[in-house]
């Protein structure tokens, strides 16, 4: 199965060229050039690299969470450090690790939405769209500066799964944004891996009186030549509200396959066949469950499933219910600010006095800014909170950190 990776810096446009890369099934590189869209190569499907200009990568620790929440816990716990409103910038998450950590790419809105539109314009599907930093593989323990050649801008990619643009090198040294970034990091990189044409010795060893990090060659960087697992592994950014759903275009691969598909297709009727008795006993059973379960949330509702509106599950809307008549009882609802409080004392009479600089509530949920603290000290408010039955999420700000509670 063949794929046709293609490199932009700019939305796609008819009469541009714009270089692309023919990869196998192994993700081995058969033919590269430069072409308009007219021109490219056909292939099995398509993925645009979006140059690193357009974007970064960051880590962030989260609590473990389902798949849907993801992409949101990401945005929230990445907030402090977004250029501008939430809303202009498009978070992308990929895989979590067992540890909690959780590799996202951050594009600008406004420019992921000019590329779509472009897309549809120019009749492009991508099944994947991949930033350009995002393919390189930095040492191990140590970070990778890549760019084209010394007088190109570029990237630095750090082992955390971080990354930083960099500009052109001047007079043959270090890119301002690399020397700033090792003399401010809190761990330095024991290795720095310079991925740029033109560097000689010279240049390594001014790098090391400079920064007193050890600076090593490596092949010039190219975004075709990344390892096949960085292709594999990479962050496609159409997720939530850039998800396009398209499905890769056919092509003669089915023709070529038709008599295993026939025989295949065969397989699967008799399958079906055979299971569709159980199947539509299945489907009747759990329509009688939802409905029973609507006639009891309706008894015990009243009118309140209907003004809920259409979609509101029968168990949200009879918590919504209940929440309402303790109200009017003048008692407190669970997802109430002192009911949250309360759950909370226990844990958060453990931190230091006067950590807590402020809170506020909305939308049931408490957000507690808090001073310094030590990370363990943090996993463990997190993990008490938890044993309590509520929902905490930690992120680090600028002043310390931001912690949110509640029962979702």
């Amino acid at each position: 199965m063949s794929t046709l990776r293609v490199y932009l810096e700019f939305p796609p446009d008819p009469a541009r060229e714009t270089e692309w890369a023919l990869f196998d099934d192994a993700n081995r590189v058969v033919r590269r050039g430069r072409a308009p869209i007219a021109g490219w190569p056909s292939a099995d499907s398509r993925e645009a690299v979006i140059a690193a200009a357009h974007g970064r990568l960051a880590t962030v620790k989260l609590p473990p969470l389902p798949p849907p929440r993801v992409q949101s816990a990401a945005s929230f716990a990445l907030e402090d450090q977004l250029a501008g409103a939430p809303e202009d910038s498009h978070v992308a998450p990929g895989r979590q690790a067992a540890d909690g950590s959780l590799r996202v790419a951050i594009v600008g809105a406004a420019w992921i939405r000019a590329f779509q539109a472009a897309s549809k314009r120019c009749a492009i599907r991508w099944q994947r769209v991949l930033l350009e930093s995002d393919l390189a593989t930095p040492p191990a323990g140590g970070w990778c500066w890549c760019a084209e050649s010394l007088e190109h801008a570029g990237f630095v990619r750090i082992d955390g799964g971080s990354s930083i643009s960099v500009g052109p090198s001047h007079g043959a040294g270090l890119p301002e944004e690399l020397a700033l970034a090792l003399a401010g990091s809190g761990r330095r990189p024991p290795l720095v891996r310079v991925n740029v044409a033109g560097v000689d010795q010279a240049l390594l060893e001014r790098a090391r009186a400079q920064t007193g990090v050890e600076f090593t060659t490596g092949p010039p960087w190219h975004w075709s030549g990344a390892e096949a697992a960085a292709f594999d592994t990479a962050i496609d950014l159409q997720v939530g509200a850039f998800d396009t759903g398209s499905a890769a275009p056919r092509t003669d691969v089915v023709r070529l396959f038709r008599p295993a598909l026939w025989i295949l297709g065969a397989a699967l009727a008799i399958y079906v066949l055979a299971g569709a008795g159980e199947w539509l006993s299945l489907q009747w059973q759990l329509g009688a469950v939802d409905r029973e379960m609507s006639a009891l949330a309706q008894v015990a509702v009243g009118e309140s499933v209907g003004s809920a509106g259409a979609g509101v599950p029968p168990t949200v809307a009879i918590a919504r219910r209940h929440g309402e008549l303790r109200h009017r009882a003048g008692l407190a609802a669970s997802n109430d600010l002192l009911p949250l409080l309360a759950r909370a004392a226990p844990a958060m009479s453990t931190i230091p006095a006067g950590a807590v600089r402020s809170l506020h509530y909305a939308d049931g949920h408490v957000v507690f800014e808090l001073q310094k603290l030590d990370p363990a000290q943090t996993t463990r408010l997190q993990r008490e909170l938890q044993q309590q039955g509520l929902v905490a999420i930690a992120v680090p700000t600028a002043n310390g950190a931001r912690l949110r509670i509640g029962l979702d």
